[in-house]
Order: C-alpha cells, then structure tokens, then sequence
C-alpha cells in the first residue's frame, strides 16, 4: 500500500491529463508488479510454513492498511500508513523473495478492497510493491547475521528506504500531474514528523521477528497491545484533528452565510464549503432534487420554495467514516437554513413594508416609487402615464352591518377584479381603507377610458356577504402624467377627480382638470368650517309645521337645519352632503338634537296641548353606541312633546341588525320613527312590517302634479290606503298651491300635509306664534298626529 497518498487524488485520467504522468505511473505499475512476478518465480515452490504466514500477514496487512496517520495541509494531506512493519518482520523471518510475494499479496487485497478511484488503486500498487522490492533489495544487501545488532539496523534502514521511495514517486505522480514543481510536493509541512512516527513503528515487525525466533508463537499476542494502541491512537489523532479542522470550516461558512444576498450565493458556498468539509472533488458534491442512494450520504435543504438535498459519496477513509460525514453535512445544512431563513425573513420584511397584508397589493410608498419611475421613462420615451384612484361608493356600512371580516373579503374580491381589468404589466395598488390606485403606462387616452369602463362594469354585478348581494360601485379619478409633475402630485391630481366623480353622482370616472383642484381645496374649507360651527354651536334651527289636511290644525313640526358660514348661508343640501362625506354627519345629528331639546318646552307651551317634533337623523347616527342614550336625554328634556326621527328612504338599514336594535330601543321609549322621502329609494313593504316605523312622509315630487296628472292622483291614493292599511300615518310633502291641497282632500284623503302653501319653515319664536295662533283651530276628525 502507498505510504504517502494524497487525500485529493488525481482526477480520472483525461485527455487534459499530462502524457508523462500516465507514463510515470503506469512505469511505476509495471516496476512494482514485475519485482513481485520476479521473486515469485525465482522463490521455488512454496511450503507449508508460507501457506501459514500467507494466511496471517496478508489479513493483518489489510487490516493496520485501515488505521494510517493523516498529516494535513491545504489541498489534502499525505497517509502514513503503518502495514510496513508486517514487511519488516517477513524480511526477518522468510527469504527476500517469499516475503515480497506475500507483501505483495497483501498490498493487493488492500487496494482492491478500498473504494478509492482504479487509478489509484493500480498506482499505489505499483508503488507499494515498488517499495517492498526496494526495502527488500536493501535489507538483502547489508546482509545482516540473525540477531545481531546489523540486523536491527538493515529493518531501519530498509524502513527509511520504503518511506523515502513511497513518498517520492507519489510526489513525483502529483507534481506531473498538476504540472507542479517537485519541490513543492516533497518539502511539505509534517514529513518529519511522519519519517519519526513511521520509522520506529516499522521495528515492532523487527520485534515480532525476534520474538518469533526465540520463544513460542503465541508469545506474539502481547505485541498486540501495543500495536493496537498505536493504531487508535493513531485513528483518535487523525479523527481529532479532522473534527477540529471541520468545525473550523462551519464557522468560516456559517460566518460567511451572515452575509450572502440572494439564495443562489447560499447554494454556491454551500457547494464550496461541502467540498471543503469533506475533501471531495467539485464533481463528487450536488445540490439536487432527489435523495441519496443507498451508496451516497445527504442532507435534506429546505430554501423555503422547495425541498433539495445535499448529496455526496459515501466513503471510508482513514479521517472519517460515513456516520461523521453525515452529521457534518446535517451540520453544514442546517447553517445554510438559518441562511434561508434569514434571506426569506428579509424579504419578507421588505415584502410586507411595500405591499397590502391584506390584498397582497403594492402600498402606497411601492406605488409613488412607480409612479416616480414611469414619469421619468414616459418623458425619455415620449410616452404618456396615467395614474388612477379608485374608490368604492359606499363601502362603510358594509363593516358597520356585517364586520370588518365581510368588509376584508369584499376588499379582496374588489381588488382581484381590479387586476382583471388592466394589463400585466399595469401596477394595481391599494392605499388603504377602500381607496386603491392604478398605474397605467405607455396608454393613450381612449385605452385609459376603456379601462375604466371595465372597472365600473366589473363592480356592476355586486358582491355576496353573508347571504346578501349588495350593490357596488366605485368612483374612478384619472390624472395623465404631464411635465413638472411628480408621484405625489400626480396621485393628488387623481384623488382631486375621484372626489368630483363623487360629487357628480358616483358610479363614474372623472379626468383631472385645473379647476377641479380649486373646487376641492373650497370643499376643504367648506369642511373646516362646518366641523368649526357645530363645535362651537352656531348651527341654528328652523321649523315647519305639519298640519292636519281637513282643517289646518298644526300637530306638529319638522326641525330643519340652517348654516351660516361667514356671512352667507349655505344651502341646506350642500352641508348636509359634506358632513356625510366628511364624517361631520353625527356631531352635526347631536348637536340638532340638543337644540331640539332646548326649543321644545317653549313650543309644546305655545301649541296649548299635544305636539310632535320631527328631527332628521343619519343612518350613522343609529350605528353610534351611545346614540340611544343620547336621544333618551333628548326626550326627557322635551317635557312632554313628542320626539320623531325621520330617516330617508334612501338611508334605510334594510337587514343591518346593529341598527334594527338601536330602532327598536328608542321605540320602547316612546319615540317614533318616520320614513322621508318614501316612494324614490328603495321601497319594500316588507320593511314597513318589520321595523318600528309609524308614519311615512311621501316624497315631494308625488304631489307637484296630482292636480293636472291622474297618475300621480292615484299614486298617492294607493300610498296612502296602503300605509292606512299598515296602520301607519301618511304625510304628504311638497303642497305648494291651492288646487294640491284641494285633490289632497277631495281624492287623496291623505291625513295630514306639509307644504310652502301651508306654513314655511320658520324661527322658533316664529313658529311659537304661529302655534298660539293655530291653537283656537277646532280639530273636527279628532285625529292627531300618533302618540
């Protein structure tokens, strides 16, 4: 067997291999055999007393083949093995020839039961029968006497010759094949140490000799001791050392893993560091997607997308064994994992810091780095952007009626359906709440309106919640990229147009104008300043009477809201809209309601007896969790009159539960409900039967014709026989002139009536006076307005 051999042995002969190292070693081949082959034909035939040693060198030649001594250094390392000391003891005890051939028996058996490369196999029989026939030739020559003192020193001197030419020719191999100086192959760190370990150890087969010779063979097994001491502590050492230099190099690769960016690198220096840990070639090492054979070892890597293996050989060498080449590649996979893991935890921290959780989107700071990103390109290519934002219409009370898990998937479905409607490569944003953005570039302004046909015709077939469809539609603002424009300003621009979608009746999208910029910053300051009025109570009140259609007995008023901002009084239904686009609507509600409770006693004084007083309340209102309480200390303060609430058809809850039951609580106060506007929402006689309600007020636009049209006549007859029917009371709006008041009575035969004709909305210390005036009326159907 080769003494001296190194760890990272040649590759396979190629082509690219150098033509003298073939030649080298194949000469080194053909020596060693052919010294073997000669002392077997020259030894004559053999004896019994060969058979025997046959027998019991060749086995203990295999076997102390197993346990070299390793010396280390960068590329490899150098094998000292110790089965030469079996040669000195043949060379003691047998003739020169005899103990060649059975050298070289057991050189052979060594090498063909290994698992190194058949190249290497065949060279280091050729140079460890080379050897044996050197030390041979040698310990021949000084032809020592037995026993005596020269004897000793031919098993030294032949040792020093067997290392010295096994160490020399696989140098000589290396430095031909790597075309390397010899030099450098043969001053390496650690031959002394291995001629001083090698050397002495090869006198324990003079000893046996010797041993042999004067006593009983049996007398050999105490040599054992020594020698497998030697052995396992030559194995402790070599493994100790290769266990220190692997934990050095998963340091250095899990050091290194700290600052690799991407998964690639990971695999990379996984690669590199398995081929270090274990010194194997770059072929012999794979990251790969099937687990090892029965004849590899691996470790299972998990990157986080899917499951890989780390596979390499499974050999036995003098360093390790397959176990402890298992658990260093376990090892060396578990400091790529915490690689993995630290790379999936980065991006998804970068993820989540520039997308939606909840749809997955890109936010608002990925959207503007987009937006900033195609500004720049569409004015390098000539190219025109458009950025839209979107918003739902009416998205609140779906949270408020069904939960903020509804109101998510609602969100989900919107935004999938909005990345249906634009291309690939288009950038669909959410930027939060129920407002989301699209980026479309290289488009041309018809593209841009297509677009947003499709998405108001996506939203058309609404959305199932819990059971119910419910109707959806969206306000879509557009704002085209324009010179001087950046992404901040550019998104203004679109929640600018978004806004005046709004405005304009929702269910629509709106391009960006310049006026459309001062038009919003006025709402602004429309906003400000309301929210400023109510804090400060300069809302005031007005109110009109409603009166009983056969006599104009007056039973009761409707409270109606007055602003002036400034100087100037804003009409009615222009701060009634902004405080319920801008949140304003509920502080406003309760700030009417204390006034109402404040103007109440002196009005139920001046009507002499029963009076009901009207107050208009948002759909929000009911949704607030105080706001029972509140209307409970409104009726209490009202000393008697009676408190209705008028919500408007198109504000109905419909199946709102929360709501239903803030309704049915205050009309176990005794406070009623009124429907305004009844006939132009969404009217359902289903919803009259199950909820608290006891009058409906009938829009405006029924009565401005039932005095030249028979359609609208018989339109409100119906309405009134029908609330009739229910039980309810009907009030008719909007009686204006003398010949509605007449049908109203004649054909209608509604009970009671409101209108400019009958009383305009007044001062309370108008109206005050007009209840005084009104008290003396006799009322003839002794019907009032419900109790």
């Amino acid at each position: 067997m080769s003494q001296s051999e190194s760890l990272q042995p040649p590759a396979p002969p190629t082509p690219s291999v150098p033509l003298q190292s073939r030649l080298f070693d194949l000469g080194v081949l053909v020596l060693g055999v052919g010294s073997v082959l000669y002392a077997l034909v020259t030894m004559g035939p053999p004896d019994l007393k060969l058979g025997v040693l046959s027998l019991l060198t060749v086995p203990l030649i295999m076997v102390i083949a197993r346990f070299p001594l390793v010396l280390d250094r960068a590329d490899g390392g150098i094998e000292v093995g110790f089965d030469s000391c079996v040669l000195m003891f043949l060379l003691c005890t047998v003739r020169p020839e005899e103990s060649l051939v059975l050298w070289g028996l057991g050189v052979v058996a060594t090498q063909l039961t290994n698992d190194k490369r058949t190249v290497i196999k065949f060279f280091n029989i050729g140079v460890g029968t080379l050897g044996g026939a050197a030390a041979a030739l040698v310990f021949t020559g000084i032809g020592a006497d037995e026993g005596s003192w020269l004897e000793m020193v031919g098993v030294l001197v032949a040792a020093t010759v067997y290392f010295s030419l096994d160490f020399l020719v696989s140098a000589v191999s290396v430095a031909l094949e790597e075309s390397a100086p010899i030099r450098e192959q043969v001053l390496q760190r650690g031959t002394l140490i291995a001629v001083s370990c090698f050397v002495p150890f090869d006198s324990l087969g003079y000893l046996a000799a010797v041993v042999v010779r004067e006593t009983d063979a049996f007398t050999l097994i105490p040599l054992a001791v020594p020698l497998v001491t030697l052995l396992i502590a030559t194995r402790s050492v070599t493994r100790g050392t290769e266990n220190a230099r692997r934990l050095q190099v998963l340091f250095d690769a899990a050091v290194r893993a700290q600052t690799l960016s991407d998964t690639r690198q990971v695999v990379d220096a996984l690669l590199e560091d398995a081929r270090r840990l274990l010194r194997l070639t770059a072929s012999e090492v794979e990251v790969r997607s099937t687990p090892p054979t029965s004849h590899e070892i691996g470790a299972q890597l998990q990157d986080g997308h899917r499951d890989r293996w780390l596979v390499a050989p499974g050999k036995h060498r003098a360093r390790s064994t397959t176990t402890a080449d298992q658990q260093a590649l376990e090892a060396l996979v578990a400091v790529s994992s915490d690689a993995f893991a630290r790379l999936r935890l980065t991006q998804d921290m970068t993820h989540l810091a520039r997308h939606d959780l909840l749809t997955n989107l890109p936010n608002r700071g990925l959207l503007l780095d987009r937006v900033e990103h195609a500004l720049q390109l569409s004015r390098r290519r000539g190219t025109r952007i458009a950025l839209l934002f979107v918003d739902l219409d009416g998205f609140k009370p779906v949270n408020d009626r069904f939960g903020h898990a509804a109101g998510d998937a609602v969100l989900i479905d919107f935004a999938q359906r909005l990345t249906s409607c634009v291309r690939a490569s288009d950038t669909v944003a959410r930027l939060g709440g129920d407002e989301f953005a699209i980026l479309l570039e290289d488009v041309r302004p018809i593209e841009v309106d297509s677009a947003c046909e499709r998405i108001l015709t996506a939203l058309s077939s609404g959305a199932h919640v819990a059971g119910h469809r419910l109707s959806l539609s969206a306000s879509v603002g557009v704002a085209f990229g324009e010179p001087g424009d950046t992404s901040e300003s550019l998104l203004r621009n679109a929640d600018l147009a978004m806004y005046e979608a709004k405005a304009r009746g929702k269910n629509q999208f709106v391009t960006y104008e310049g006026a459309l910029g001062r038009t919003r910053l006025q709402r602004l300051e429309l906003v400000e300043s309301l929210r400023a009025s109510v804090a400060a109570g300069e809302l005031t009140l007005v109110y009109q009477p409603v009166v009983r259609a056969s006599t104009g007995r007056i039973t009761g008023v409707e409270a109606l809201a007055r602003w002036n901002s400034n100087g100037v009084d804003v009409p009615p239904d222009v701060f009634i809209k902004v405080a319920e686009e801008s949140g304003l609507i509920v502080p406003l509600g309760d700030a009417i309601l204390e006034r109402a409770a404040k103007d109440a006693p002196a009005l139920l004084e001046a009507a002499g007896g029963d009076l009901t007083i009207a107050v208009n309340i948002s759909a929000k209102q009911l949704r607030e969790p105080d706001f029972v309480d509140r209307v409970r200390w409104t009726r209490d303060r009202m000393q008697g009159a009676t408190l209705v609430l008028e919500i408007t058809e198109r504000d109905m809850i419909g199946d709102d539960l929360e709501s239903i039951e803030a309704m049915a609580q205050i009309a176990d106060l005794g406070v009623h409900f009124a429907i305004d506007d009844f006939g132009v929402g969404f009217s359902s006689i289903g919803y009259l039967q199950d909820m608290p309600v006891r009058i409906i007020k009938t829009d405006a636009s029924f009565s401005d014709a039932i005095d030249r049209d028979e359609r609208s006549c018989a339109l409100l007859c119906s309405i009134t026989m029908m609330g009739q029917a229910l039980g309810l009371d009907v009030v008719i709006e909007g009686i204006e002139r003398s010949s509605q008041l007449e049908h109203l009575r004649d054909h209608v035969h509604a009970p009671f009536a409101q209108g400019y004709l009958l009383h305009r909305p007044m001062s309370p210390d108008a109206v005050a006076r007009v209840l005084r005036a009104n008290h003396g009326l006799v009322d003839i159907d002794a019907e009032t307005m419900p109790a």
